[in-house]
């Protein structure tokens, strides 16, 4: 636990700049880059808000060695970085949307479950970080069923949508770009306005068909949509596509007033609507309504906070027990084995467990005050230590 580390960056902290440069910096051979730079045990946690690389520090690697190995070229901003209990701790908070832009949304805690089996699935996982996932995770259901943070299908497009409300009256229109997770929730989230026309927009035409379907709405593909736009009044991007909306995607659309761009990389190339009075939103834009949230929420994020902290202290503790119990068998036969020698078996036997007892309670009483690398100190110098 000790050589533990979250390394990353969101886009709470660092912003879509951030969030573009390391997304690009690793590309689609991201797992064959992170191997060459000496990380074996390790899960990625990459959405359109966040990268986080949750890894047992190789041996000898400090966590300021990891950090610089994994900037990417030019990136000015270090990425904030978590050790040992510290990230565990982070990584709970992530999966129970604690440190989410808009706090309580759904789609967190599948990702980080998603990034865990697709780790598991390379063999990129071990002891450290699957006991890391699996805490997480299980602290994270606890939360999200004890603390109402938010409604069902909250997401970071729910931030955006008051703004379209505004302007999304009925006889308007509304593209959504991508018919992923984000751009499936902003289509539901959408199809609830009355009187108002939805199209579903994906590279997958039968995908957007299928949804459209679902939601009563219109559909078109990718390719049809960049060639002849339908016009709209607003435009939701979510896809991986960066500077998909162009200059002549935005001329064909002269009814639009506002683009919600939720892409990582952005879709919305800056210079399509540079001088315009088209409305932006994007993770950037959308920060100050997610600490409004959050400030309105402050009573519930304590009580879920304070559940984390609650939940961590004993899963540690457990984690302890479970690291010290090789050892802790092995002082036991030594002591039996030393009183073996002039006494009857029972007698040994109960003698051993009882001599044993009070150095095993320091011992975990070590551990639990100053970490297993104090109680392992003690196991090497007295040769009880695993392997």
């Amino acid at each position: 636990m000790e050589r533990l580390a979250l390394i990353g960056v969101s886009h709470r902290r660092g912003g879509a700049s951030a969030l573009e440069a390391w997304q690009g910096a690793f590309g689609e051979n991201q797992h064959a880059t992170l191997a060459s730079r000496g990380f074996s045990e390790y899960v990625l946690v990459e959405t359109c808000n966040r990268w986080d690389l949750v890894l047992h520090l190789p041996p000898k690697m400090t966590i300021d060695e990891a950090r610089g190995r994994l900037m990417p070229d030019g990136q000015q901003n270090r990425p904030y970085a978590y050790r040992a209990e510290g990230a565990l701790e982070q990584l709970t908070r992530i999966a129970a949307s604690l440190d989410s832009l808009n706090p309580g949304e759904d789609q967190i805690m599948a990702q980080v479950r998603e990034a865990y089996a697709h780790a598991r699935s390379r063999n990129t996982t071990g002891p450290v970080t699957s006991f890391t996932f699996e805490t997480a995770l299980r602290i994270a259901k606890k939360v999200r069923r004890e603390i109402s943070l938010a409604p069902i299908n909250t997401s970071l497009f729910s931030l955006a949508k008051p703004a379209l409300e505004r302007r999304l009256t009925p006889g308007r229109g509304v593209a959504v770009l991508g018919a992923g997770d984000m751009g499936t929730l902003a289509a539901k989230s959408l199809s609830s306005l009355a009187g108002v026309t939805l199209t579903i927009v994906n590279r997958n035409p039968e995908r957007a068909r299928q949804l459209a379907k679902h939601l009563n709405a219109n559909h078109l593909s990718l390719a049809e949509f960049l060639e002849n736009p339908v016009d709209v009044t607003a435009l939701v991007c979510t896809t991986p596509v960066k500077n998909l909306v162009g200059n002549r995607v935005i001329r064909q659309l002269p009814s639009l007033e506002v683009v919600v761009d939720l892409g990582i990389p952005r879709n919305l190339d800056p210079a399509a609507v540079d001088g315009s009075p088209i409305r932006i939103l994007d993770v950037d834009s959308l920060q100050s309504a997610g600490r409004q949230r959050r400030e309105a929420l402050v009573g519930k994020l304590a009580q879920a906070e304070e559940i984390v902290h609650q939940e961590l202290d004993t899963a540690l503790a457990e984690w302890a027990e479970r690291q010290l119990g090789p050892s802790i068998k092995r002082l036991r036969e030594w002591y039996l084995e030393t009183i073996g020698e002039v006494l009857p078996p029972n007698e040994a036997a109960r003698l051993a467990h009882k001599f044993a007892h009070i150095p095993i309670k320091g011992l975990r009483a070590v551990a639990r005050e100053h970490g297993l690398e104090a109680a392992k100190t003690f196991l090497d110098e007295t040769g009880l230590s695993e392997g």
